[in-house]
Formats: C-alpha cells, sequence, structure tokens
C-alpha cells in the first residue's frame, strides 16, 4: 500500500460496515462505495456509527480525523458528498493537496458525474435533459428563510430499461451538469418521475406498494461512474471509477404480480419464473 505524506495508509482507513474502496491513485485520490443509509459524515456524535468512516470529523476543516496505534494524528479529506439514501460513489483525499485540486473540479462543473435512478412511470422520450429553478434557502444573517432564492438546475438523462408486466416503473441514466443540493431528486419529481423508495419528493403510495411486494426500502438512487481529468504537480491525470447497480434495483425491476411466492420456490422454480420475465428494449 503506498504511503501519503501524513503516512495515511488505505488499508488502515476506518470504514464502516460495507464502505469499501473502489478505486485510488498515487496522487492520493481515492473512491470509496457508500451504502444506502450510510452518512457523507456525521451531523453529531451519535452520527459516527452510521457515517463513511467511523470516527470523529471536522466540519469547518471538512475532514476525518483519528490516532493511528502508534498515537499518529491522520486525517481524510470528504471531497464531495451523497445524500443519506443514495448509495454509490464517493471521492476522499488523502492529503489537503489533491482534495482542493478536486474540489476546485467539482466547483467548476468539470467532474463527469453518473447515477442511475429507478424512477415511477415510463419516460416518454429515451434521452433529453431538464434546465429548471429550483428553491434554495436564503440565509439572511441568522435567519435562514426556507426557499427563498432560485437556483439553476440542469440534468441530461438517457432510459435504460422499461420493464413490462411489472411495476411501472423506468430506470435512467442521470448525468448532472451543475451540483445543487438533492438536485436529481427534485428534478426527477418536477418531471412526473419520482425517484422510487424517496420518502421526501416521493410517491408514499407507490413507495408503500413497492415496499409492500419486494420488501425494498430504500431509495433507488445510486452514484454509478464518476471521472475527472486534472492536473497535479505538473502531470495531467485521468480518474475513473465505476460501482455497480445494487441488487436492489433489480428486484424492483424483475418484480411480476405473484413473485412474493417465490421466497419459498426452489431454485428450478425461480429459474422458470426469471426466464419468463420480459423487459421492453429501449
Amino acid at each position: 500500500m503506498m504511503t501519503l505524506p501524513q503516512n495515511t495508509k488505505i488499508k488502515d482507513l476506518p470504514l464502516n460496515r460495507d464502505v469499501h474502496v473502489v478505486a485510488s491513485n498515487d496522487d492520493g485520490l481515492v473512491a470509496l462505495e457508500k451504502p444506502d443509509n450510510i452518512m457523507s459524515h456525521p451531523n453529531k456524535s451519535d452520527d459516527i456509527k452510521r457515517s463513511l468512516l467511523t470516527v470523529s470529523y471536522d466540519y469547518e476543516g471538512e475532514f476525518y480525523f483519528w490516532e493511528d496505534d502508534q498515537g499518529n494524528e491522520q486525517k481524510v479529506w470528504l471531497i464531495n458528498r451523497l445524500d443519506s439514501p443514495t448509495s454509490g460513489l464517493i471521492l476522499i483525499g488523502l492529503n489537503p493537496e489533491i482534495t482542493a485540486e478536486i474540489k476546485i473540479m467539482f466547483a467548476t462543473h468539470r467532474v463527469q458525474k453518473t447515477y442511475y435512478a429507478l424512477v415511477r412511470h415510463h419516460l416518454k422520450n429515451k434521452t433529453g435533459s431538464w434546465s429548471d429553478m429550483i428553491s434554495k434557502d436564503l440565509v439572511n444573517g441568522r435567519r435562514v428563510i426556507k426557499g427563498g432564492r432560485k437556483i439553476e438546475a440542469k440534468t441530461t438523462f438517457q432510459c435504460i430499461a422499461k420493464p413490462t408486466g411489472g411495476f411501472p416503473v423506468s430506470l435512467v441514466k442521470l448525468m448532472p451538469i451543475t451540483g445543487r443540493t438533492h438536485q436529481l431528486r427534485v428534478q426527477c419529481k418536477k418531471h412526473g418521475h419520482p425517484i422510487v423508495g424517496d420518502r421526501t419528493y416521493g410517491s408514499f403510495s407507490f413507495n408503500k406498494e413497492v415496499t409492500m411486494e419486494t420488501g425494498e426500502k430504500r431509495m433507488m438512487l445510486h452514484s454509478g461512474e464518476t471521472k475527472v481529468n486534472y492536473s497535479f504537480k505538473g502531470k495531467v491525470r485521468t480518474f475513473h471509477a465505476k460501482s455497480e447497480l445494487p441488487e436492489a434495483f433489480n428486484t424492483v425491476i424483475r418484480f411480476r404480480p405473484g413473485m412474493r411466492t417465490l421466497k419459498a420456490a426452489s431454485e428450478e422454480e425461480k429459474k422458470s419464473v426469471l426466464e419468463g420475465r420480459r423487459f421492453k428494449e429501449v
């Protein structure tokens, strides 16, 4: 394992359960895969056990910190964030220099991010783009005005699959151009395709139906791919990480009426039902 300037070793990162390293490079840039319901960082001390790393977090400096077995302080900087219900790729930096460089790339919209979402209803168009003005809180001194200002949000989309005979859902690839808080969740709702399992912007009744039929409660939004070209210490670099679609998505996509009995069926019976499922090409 490589050793960075502050002697942080990837293998010694205090990662939470089921969080694992997807990709890394010699500059100290690391892509982690975060499960759903794990926080990007703790909001209070009680959240540490539910966070990306199970150690303390400095909110002003935006880094995790802890002491190793030799009593040396270690730090890991958080580069971007995901909502707790969202799974997939999240970037950390093992030194402040690479962190600052990649944060600039995020701020100037030069990071290619691809998300996958399972949304309600079938999309009319296979590809397209959304440009919306969405609400953002306005801070005026000590006052916070909810939805006090409007900001532009842009996203391109591509429909990947429309299952037939099951739930009226579509699997879509979402590529945000801007990076607003809850942007994808808000835009999906705004355009009539709320994300399955979204408890804030989704359909409560539909989410309940999906859970009753499949047992899946999570929000179906996943950060599946991140790519960034950057310059560091005089060299041009490319960092690319990919994460597979969680099985929960396939469970909902493949559902057909009567399939709840499959849990008690034999492997041969399950295979027979699975082979009989139909998908509409898009």
